[in-house]
């Protein structure tokens, strides 16, 4: 797959077609107990693997929430499999990962990972299993499986140099979340532009209720993927035709500060220490008026035992730029690590987590599996659902697709904090590309 070529498609192309099993082809790593994976026979049975037992290291996202003790008991009595989940704010989990990975240690066999945070590194690295021998091979996989649920395009995603790496877990698009009843006490109309976002945040904001009429992610690193709807948006882009910096331009410069500005003005105190962790909080508290974030953070909005503005809570696709109205993706999947000693078993799991059936609990809850054919949950706002399939035709990836991501969103994160606090936003995006092309020579 050619990184920089998918990374300037938009997300329309992950909708589209459908891949039969026949097409997969390619080789992989040897399989769980010794077993090869192309060399398995026989009829496929859940209990092969009865008595095994794996390690599964996982974020602590919206999937992961979903991941209940419940929920692995069932996986126990399907398969007679027991799973040992540990679960980790992110950049704890990804610093954990990492340390292991680099150690050549087969303390977990299954992970997490976003293939636009950790796709190219990983799979130089060696890390990653390549999971088309099992999906190939009906003594390992079940029929019920269907592994034409995932769109030719949703493998591309998930898929480096032709070895499928990983299998999607959730897909979220940035998504506006919005009081309707603070709304509609102003009669504003849900913002659809970058410009009228600025005008509803203005009118919004309540300093005296403790009311910020906008917020979104502050906190460097963790903001690069917030403010990529700008970036397209006011007509610039991550990278060019050569994966170099390509948002040291006018655009760009106005980009960023747009963002800073609407965090700087409207936004809660302390944004440039606060990412999804901190302002969903905030949102549940009433606190809000409007957040940008992903679409995953939903159902927690929506949860009554600890939102107090759940019946209040309204989605919307982000507003669209002066230049463009584009949307952006992230997806969290699952990968077996090649280092694991247990790849059989840790198959059947990842099976299980992205089967028709999980798909279907998930997508229960608001939160889109890449599977398509699996509704959404009767429970699940219309106006979230009609939000979130409107965002899938023009989204595009919110980090780079270069190598080094890790690296790249610091930089890329520094020059945020500066147009958040003031600062000189022109000199902080040249210095942030200058250091980005650097990481990108650099490999």
């Amino acid at each position: 797959m050619n990184l920089r070529k998918a990374a300037r498609l938009p997300f329309a192309a992950l909708v589209a077609g459908v891949v039969a099993l026949g097409s997969l082809a390619g080789c992989g790593s040897s399989s769980a107990s010794g077993d090869d994976p192309t060399s398995v026979t026989g009829a496929f049975d859940w209990k092969r693997y009865d008595g095994e037992q794996i390690t599964f290291l996982a974020a602590q996202t919206a999937w992961q929430k979903l991941l209940t003790p419940e929920k692995i008991d069932e996986f126990k009595q399907l398969t007679g499999i027991t799973v040992n989940v540990e679960s980790l704010p992110e950049a704890q989990m990804r610093q954990r990962l990492q340390v292991s990975l680099t150690a050549n240690s087969a303390d977990y066999d299954v992970y997490m990972t976003s293939v636009l945070q950790d796709g190219a590194r990983f799979e130089d690295s060696g890390w990653y299993e390549n999971l088309k021998p099992y999906v190939e091979n009906p003594a390992l996989t079940s029929a019920d499986y269907t592994f034409d649920g995932f769109t030719e395009a949703i493998v591309d995603g998930h898929s480096i140099d032709g070895h499928l790496v990983t299998l999607p877990l959730q897909l979220e698009t940035q998504m506006l979340y919005y009081r309707k009843d603070l709304l509609a006490a102003r009669n504003i109309a849900v913002p659809t532009t970058m410009s009228e976002l600025s005008a509803a945040a203005a009118a919004l904001t309540d300093r005296s209720k403790g009311i910020s009429g906008f917020a979104v992610r502050g906190k460097g690193a963790a903001a690069v993927s917030q403010v990529a709807n700008f970036v397209y948006g006011y007509g610039s882009d991550y990278t060019d035709d050569q994966g170099k910096a390509a948002f040291n331009t006018p655009d760009g410069v106005e980009a960023f500060k747009a963002y800073g500005d609407l965090v700087r003005t409207y936004g809660p105190s302390g944004a440039v220490d606060q990412s999804w962790e901190e302002l969903l909080p905030l949102f549940q508290q009433g606190k809000l008026a409007m957040w940008a974030d992903n679409s995953g953070q939903a159902a927690e909005t929506l949860n009554a035992k600890t939102s107090t503005v759940a019946d209040q809570v309204g989605f919307a696709p982000m507003p669209a730029g002066p230049k463009a109205a584009s949307q952006s993706y992230i997806s969290w999947g699952a990968a077996i690590s090649a280092l694991s000693k247990k790849k059989g078993p840790a198959w059947y799991f990842v099976q299980w987590a992205t089967s028709p059936q999980t798909a279907t609990y998930v997508q229960q809850e608001g939160l889109a599996t890449g599977r398509t054919g699996v509704p959404f949950g009767d429970k699940v706002p219309a106006d979230f659902v009609e939000a979130f399939q409107s965002s899938l035709s023009a989204a595009r990836p919110q980090l780079p697709r270069i190598k080094s991501v890790p690296e790249a969103r610091d930089v890329i994160g520094q020059a945020i904090v500066v147009s958040i606090q003031g600062g000189d936003v022109a000199g902080a995006v040249g210095k942030a590309a200058q250091d980005f092309d650097r990481i990108v020579e650099a490999g």
